[in-house]
């Protein structure tokens, strides 16, 4: 719905996009399975495994990216080769700025918050519930998606339906998924922000 919101441009143009990812994952959890913390094995840490949706999201949303200026970091004393924790500024060609924060350091598992800001509106994603501040400076809830029920509410319902809709195109032999290529572009701006915490410099995004 809040895809459809932003591309029918009611509330104008998109004026930034926030994305927030703060979960727990103890000692334990690299532990239990050590590739989890190499870098050869995993390919990545928290952007790849924890926040890679939300950096999809984000992009789907606001469009092509210019360029993304980036840092990743370890605040965990966990001896592991992976980031737990990283944050970007994302510029897109239309003028919009992204802010993308993830990290593995939080005390619990916090839902996921994706919010957009357009010039005359503000939607946010939160608790599995889209909202909307209206003109009055209230909160309205347009629309709650299922939840996962257990500890691990904070994933979304979003995996059990898009396994469904994959199953669904083989049966019906469709190309209604998420192909390849598109979701190519999520794995790119991970590379970029972790060049561009490397190089302590803004990179322009290729493609």
């Amino acid at each position: 719905m809040l895809q459809e919101i932003v591309e029918s441009g009611e509330y104008g143009r998109i004026v930034g996009i926030k994305g927030l990812v703060a979960w727990y994952r103890p000692k334990s959890y690299y532990d239990a399975k050590p590739w989890r913390g190499q870098m050869k094995y995993a390919g990545g840490g928290v952007m790849i495994n924890q926040a890679l949706h939300t950096i999809d999201l984000m992009q789907l949303l606001g469009g092509k990216i210019e360029s993304i200026r980036g840092n990743v970091d370890q605040l965990l004393d966990y001896g592991i080769e992976v980031e737990d924790t990283a944050s970007a500024r994302m510029q897109f060609e239309s003028g919009a700025t992204g802010l993308f924060f993830a990290t593995n350091a939080n005390a619990v598992n916090s839902s996921v918050e994706l919010q957009v800001i357009l010039e005359n509106g503000k939607f946010t994603i939160k608790d599995s519930i889209l909202t909307r501040v209206n003109e009055d400076g209230k909160k309205e809830e347009l629309v709650e998606d299922a939840k996962v029920p257990g500890t691990k509410f904070y994933y979304g319902a979003s995996h059990k339906k898009l396994i469904h809709l994959f199953h669904q195109c083989i049966e019906e032999d469709t190309d209604n998924y998420v192909h390849a290529r598109e979701a190519a572009v999520a794995i790119q701006m991970i590379d970029v922000i972790r060049k561009s915490s490397e190089t302590r410099q803004s990179i322009q995004m290729e493609g």
